[in-house]
């Protein structure tokens, strides 16, 4: 017998295969993240394009805006990125592949563990998108985007997911952060590198993130060189992978020079590269990029309406948690008492400025 039912049924039960309430049937950002990781398990190693074309083409008929629900994927395949679900490799051709490309690898099974005592779980698996047993994982909060797990009473948590197989990262090492360098030290040095590159020629299809627009408008900022002169973040397609990151110099529009992001040696991702330099460059001229605080239940409240780089991510997750924004890119949800200590820290290595409403 053929019944006809209603995306609204499709989502929900998409939803309960999760793990995941039922209602209300939203493809909300939970979904989203959880969806994304089932579908990474089974794809991965992967180009972030192709986990973006794959989730958006297993949901036609379940959104009405195609293109909105491709840029909310978009983002949370980078946030999952940002916290450690899902690996980025740059540059790299996998076994049997000849184009060297930006690949996303799933991450194996791990947690970090807090001070309170609570975990952060990372990782996935091929058979279920939160890789523990059935009694465990019924103890999994989702928070957004993270999974996390309460210790019960006199429970050694972490102990308990050693034994299970997870691997544990040390709090340090998943928060390791750039050395400390003044927007004007940080720009000064990328720019000796950028001088000591070759001349590049014509580079099709570069796109620039210029400083002279509104710093609260990211999106609006990207623009096409024009007669732009001057170095400047870029960021150019490749056929495959994610869109490549650099510092360039631009004269009339045309690139002279072109400072490919990351560096080599370097761990962090191409676009919390960029994300800094164009923080510095901000700072530099008189225009710091800005976050708003302000008072909320449980404590002070971030708001952010850049990107800001996985590590600095990572860290505010940790200190406090992230939670849904409102006007703005990004918020998360912080301590009072920690309020000072991230304040320095934003403006010491992120070099933002507290924009007062």
């Amino acid at each position: 017998m053929i019944e006809i039912v209603t995306a609204d049924v499709v989502a929900g039960l998409a939803r309960a295969s999760l793990g995941l309430p039922p209602t209300p049937a939203d493809l909300n950002e939970p979904y989203i993240a959880a969806a994304l990781r089932r579908l990474a398990g089974f794809l991965c190693p992967e180009s972030p394009r192709t986990l973006l074309r794959a989730m958006v083409d297993s949901h036609r008929g379940l959104v009405n805006n195609e293109d909105a629900f491709a840029e909310q994927v978009e983002e949370v395949i980078e946030t999952l990125v940002a916290i450690g679900d899902l690996l980025e490799l740059g540059d790299v051709a996998l076994e049997g592949e000849k184009v060297r490309s930006t690949w996303l690898v799933a991450a194996p099974p791990a947690f970090v563990a807090r001070e309170s005592g609570s975990v952060f779980v990372l990782g996935l698996s091929t058979d279920e998108q939160t890789p523990l047993p059935t009694e465990m994982r019924s103890r999994v909060t989702v928070d957004r985007v993270i999974r996390l797990i309460e210790p019960q009473h006199a429970e050694d948590l972490g102990a308990a997911l050693r034994e299970l197989g997870l691997r544990e990262l040390s709090s340090a090492g998943w928060l390791r952060t750039p050395r400390h360098v003044d927007a004007a030290g940080l720009l000064a040095s990328y720019g000796a590198k950028l001088a000591a590159c070759s001349r590049s020629g014509e580079v099709p299809d570069l796109l620039v993130l210029d400083g002279g627009r509104n710093i609260r408008s990211y999106r609006r900022r990207w623009t096409l060189p024009g007669s732009l002169t001057g170095c400047f973040v870029v960021r150019r397609p490749q056929t495959f992978g994610a869109d490549l990151w650099g510092y360039a110099e631009l004269r009339d529009g045309n690139a002279q020079k072109l400072l490919d992001l990351p560096l080599s040696g370097e761990r962090w991702r191409g676009c919390d590269a960029a994300w800094r330099i164009q923080m510095a460059i901000d700072a530099f001229t008189g225009r710091p990029q800005e976050y708003r605080l302000g008072a909320a239940d449980g404590g002070s409240r971030f708001d952010f309406f850049s990107p800001i780089p996985s590590w600095a991510r990572r860290r505010l997750a940790v200190i406090g948690r992230e939670i849904e924004p409102a006007g703005c890119l990004l918020s998360f949800l912080v301590p009072t008492c920690e309020v000072a200590a991230e304040e320095a820290f934003l403006n010491e290595l992120l070099y933002l400025a507290r924009v007062v409403e």
